[in-house]
């Protein structure tokens, strides 16, 4: 209890002290702030440089508005269908073995592999068969 009460009275004395030594926050910029922002220099004071501010833009840019949007509704069966494993990273083992598998397992499916370089398909100039034919698709990564 006792230790409680000191660490209770430590927060009050440094809550006491910032209040008390804090600047106050001036409405108007200080003629120091406004000479700075003008592009004139201000003779330094202790501690103050009198080298004028800069401000640059970030090199990594603004990033644009994101369109989000839900996922694809899950499939009641995949029984029928035609689904596309892209082994995208994936190595030569993986990606097979996964086809392989599938197709062994669930024969009634309509099983396609594909071999990809990215991270799967995006552009519908060159992929547009995988985007308007498949009913689902498992892209593999292997890092």
């Amino acid at each position: 209890m006792k230790k409680l009460f000191e660490i209770v009275l430590m927060v009050l004395v440094m809550l006491c002290l910032t209040l008390l030594f804090a600047a106050p926050q001036a409405e108007k910029a200080s003629p120091a702030k406004q000479a700075q922002q003008a592009g004139k220099a201000t003779p330094a004071k202790a501690g103050v440089s009198n080298e004028p501010v800069y401000q640059f833009l970030s090199p990594k840019g603004v990033p644009g508005p994101i369109k989000v949007q839900g996922l694809a509704p899950r499939l009641d069966t995949i029984k029928g269908k035609t689904i596309y494993v892209v082994a995208c990273e994936a190595g030569p083992q993986t990606g097979p073995f996964l086809y392989n598998y599938l197709k062994k397992n669930y024969p009634d499916t309509n099983w396609v592999h594909v071999q990809h370089n990215g991270f799967g398909p995006t552009d519908p100039k060159t992929e547009g068969e995988m985007l308007q034919k498949a009913q689902g698709l498992i892209g593999g990564q292997s890092w």
